[in-house]
């Protein structure tokens, strides 16, 4: 492949990508990710400088550079996949002073990053791996990137009816008691108060981590030894991306123009899920 040629589309079709990845590999979901999550947003990997936490075999660090991105730094923590990212990014042609791979836990890494360090941040399928979503947000939000996207699996939203009511208690209890109560409020300004503790909208989300473990020693498992890892809901997700100042919108799948959704009936049902959020930089 030529250096200069900026690609559209990417195929994986018969790449080494799917003989070096350590899980089962398929061109037609790589191909639509690809094209959903890099080709879909190519402004913001033409000309830029890309960082790809937990980079596996350079699998999107080569979609990345074939949409023209001047830099890309790969993380990853297994010995095995880096060697493997970087001969198929040799193999793919693409010029060595465009592309490194950092053995590295993508958490502390993310820490060393100055504000501004990176134009775009890619995030696909680690998050649910990990325990730190506070500390990855945290430092997404402080780095400010222009585009930070967020492809992972996710727990099952639910109404937590008890705890918003729970919640709701709490909260009427910390009024009445430290924060002067709601003497003066109207019965209406009492039912929106009550509405926006229990009712589940934008002023009213619950945000759920589910915990769990896996066989560290599993292919594509965690790379934490106690193998615990953590789903998040989206509205933790878009919580967090709140609080930490980042703007976002969630990735309509549906919308994408799939018309085979075999290998991709996990984005069908909702199981997983993808974001891209904008940092701020003041």
């Amino acid at each position: 492949m030529s250096n200069q040629l900026i690609q559209s589309n990417v195929d994986f079709s018969g790449s080494a990508f799917l003989a070096s990845s350590n899980v089962r590999a398929n061109a037609h979901r790589l191909n639509w990710r690809s094209k959903v999550l890099v080709s879909g947003y190519a402004n913001d990997f033409n000309g830029k400088r890309v960082l790809d936490l937990a980079s596996h075999d350079g699998r999107f660090m080569h979609a990345a550079l074939a949409h023209g991105a001047t830099s890309v730094v790969g993380v990853e923590v297994r010995a095995d996949h880096i060697d493997s990212a970087r001969a198929n990014l040799a193999q793919g042609g693409h010029s060595r002073d465009r592309y490194e791979v950092v053995s590295a836990d993508l958490v502390e890494y993310l820490k060393s990053v100055e504000p501004g360090g990176f134009d775009t941040i890619l995030c696909f399928g680690v998050l649910s791996h990990l325990i730190e979503h506070v500390d990855v947000m945290r430092e997404i939000g402080r780095i400010a990137p222009g585009a930070f996207i967020l492809d992972t699996w996710v727990a099952l939203e639910r109404w937590n009816l008890w705890e918003r009511l729970r919640n709701h208690r709490v909260n009427s209890f910390v009024r009445r008691t430290q924060q002067g109560g709601l003497a003066n409020a109207s019965l209406r300004g009492r039912v929106q108060s009550w509405l926006n503790d229990v009712v589940p909208g934008p002023r009213s989300r619950t945000g759920n981590l589910v915990f769990l473990y896996e066989d560290a020693a599993a292919p594509g498992a965690t790379a934490r030894q106690s193998g615990l890892m953590g789903w998040a809901n989206c509205s933790l997700v878009e919580m967090l991306f709140d609080h930490f100042g980042l703007t976002h919108e969630r990735v309509d799948w549906r919308a994408q123009g799939v018309d085979d959704w075999s290998e991709l009936e996990d984005y069908r049902r909702g199981n997983r899920e993808s974001w891209v959020a904008r940092g701020s930089r003041a």
